[in-house]
């Protein structure tokens, strides 16, 4: 069943996108849209600040969280998507009220929120990654993560940087400081060149065949060990899961860099898609947890009733 609405939901959002990507966003609507996209991204913002606090108080004050390499990719992972949508509410809300910033701030601004980008995406990978890796080699898992652990963390991060950083900085090379400082009312970025795009489309598509290549594996794995059997669902559904809320955040990461030519319609239907699919992975992959859904309730306010001496109960 789930494998059938996982499949039939996909094709839905690929039929759309299909049908609504057909005409061009007027002048008029670009106003509009930058209106639209800093309401979603604030109320995005306050919904995944709220479960990020959550969660990374959760697992840094529980020994047995901390030490597990998941949840503190959780953690990074949760941060990304709440200061994706701050930077998303600050630098949309620049250019719906076109408030006069240096180009220069304008940039770093992208940069940033781009970087925030990538890192949600590369985060999302090396959980399914880790997740691979701990259910094919279990015996090695934990000697070679404490080996690997803090090297691929910086090698992603580097990578993260590196395209938003390297194009900046040719901007910054191929400009007077005069522009770079001017006055901006739209807010420009340095990201919009072909080279650019291609190369975060060229990350995108990697990231997704890492991530489909896990999920094979887990899944080969899982049914040759009898895990995904009738009477043990759980784990079946986990993973389906996990690609449906994937689905919701790559699939509409393609017209978004490509700068497919779509009306207001298709603009504001993939931006909320995109956006709800983020706003998603605090629940998917930390509160459906079992182990941090145990830890939570020590870490929640206390009834009221709880605080009552035992006579007035």
């Amino acid at each position: 069943m789930w494998f059938n609405f996982t499949c039939y939901f996909s094709g839905f959002l690929c039929l759309l996108y299909s049908g609504l990507l057909n005409a061009t966003i007027s002048g008029d609507d670009i106003g509009l849209l930058d209106t639209v996209k800093v309401c979603v991204h604030g109320g995005i913002f306050l919904t995944t600040f709220f479960l990020t606090y959550l969660i990374v108080v959760t697992v840094f004050h529980t020994a047995e969280l901390l030490h597990n390499v998941r949840f503190v990719m959780l953690c990074q992972h949760c941060a990304c998507v709440t200061s994706f949508n701050a930077l998303g509410t600050v630098l949309h809300g620049l250019r719906t009220l076109r408030l006069p910033i240096n180009r220069l701030t304008c940039w770093v601004l992208f940069d940033f929120q781009v970087a925030l980008g990538r890192g949600m995406g590369i985060t999302l990978t090396l959980t399914a990654l880790n997740t691979c890796l701990s259910i094919l080699r279990p015996l090695h898992y934990p000697t070679l993560v404490r080996r690997i652990r803090s090297s691929v963390m910086a090698l992603a991060w580097f990578v993260a940087l590196f395209n938003p950083v390297l194009f900046t900085v040719l901007a910054c090379a191929q400009s007077s400081w005069a522009y770079m400082v001017e006055l901006d009312l739209v807010c420009s970025t340095t990201l919009e060149s072909p080279a650019s795009r291609f190369s975060s489309l060229a990350l995108v598509v990697f990231l997704v065949l890492l991530i489909m290549t896990s999920y094979v594996l887990i899944y080969m794995e899982g049914y040759r060990a009898g895990h995904f059997s009738r009477a043990n669902s759980s784990g079946r559904h986990t993973t389906l899961i996990h690609m449906l809320q994937m689905i919701l955040y790559l699939l509409p990461l393609v017209p978004i860099i490509t700068r497919w030519k779509h009306n207001m319609a298709a603009t504001v239907t993939n931006f909320v898609v995109f956006l709800v699919g983020q706003a998603l992975s605090p629940v998917v992959y930390g509160l459906r947890c079992r182990e941090l859904r145990e830890q939570l309730p020590r870490f929640l306010p206390p009834k009221h009733g709880n605080n009552l001496p035992q006579s007035d109960r």
